[in-house]
């Protein structure tokens, strides 16, 4: 809360107690100049420097405190939303954890015939329609290819027949025998 309340703090400072752009770009003119001034040791009077570059001094201060002040409040603007996004990536994945252990705890419980009728049990009339319409064509399939078997290997079909009749006739044979 503290970091919100100094933010807005800063944010609410009225823009008269910056320096504005053209102010600052006269400043940084007359620093410059000043700076000429002295060093350059052009005609001036020293009393007009010495004021002159007091008052320059002052100046510049209120520019670099001006700019101090804005690059505070964009540092503390940027770890404010760091910490939203950290914030919402936290709050993010402690949903994912929750749902996961959801799931898996809903996994837990189920039986897997449960689950089985679960994925077969349609959730909607067109995915009944859809599943109906699948198993009739299966059995219809199913059906074709039976009759395709028997009509072209009929001969090998009588004979599996046989020998099943033959394998039940003598089964029933051995259980009389033993009961006997």
């Amino acid at each position: 809360m503290g970091l919100k309340q100094l933010q807005g703090a800063i944010r609410d400072m009225t823009t008269s107690s910056f320096i504005s752009d053209s102010k600052t770009e006269s400043m940084d003119a007359k620093c410059h100049m000043a700076y000429l001034d002295m060093n350059g040791g052009t005609s001036a009077l020293p009393s007009e420097v010495s004021t002159n570059a007091e008052e320059l001094e002052q100046l510049c201060g209120k520019q670099v405190a001006a700019a101090d002040i804005e690059l505070e409040r964009m540092r503390w603007d940027f770890v404010l939303a760091k910490l939203k996004y950290e914030h919402e990536d936290n709050e993010k994945q402690r949903l994912h954890e929750e749902r996961m252990e959801q799931i898996h705890q809903q996994a837990v419980k189920r039986s897997f015939s449960q689950g089985l009728q679960d994925l077969l049990r349609p959730p909607n009339q067109y995915a009944l329609f859809l599943y109906c319409f699948i198993i009739i064509h299966v059995i219809y399939i199913l059906k074709e290819l039976a009759f395709y078997f028997f009509q072209t290997h009929y001969l090998f079909c009588f004979a599996i027949v046989l020998i099943f009749i033959l394998k039940k006739i003598f089964e029933d044979y051995k259980n009389k025998k033993k009961s006997s």
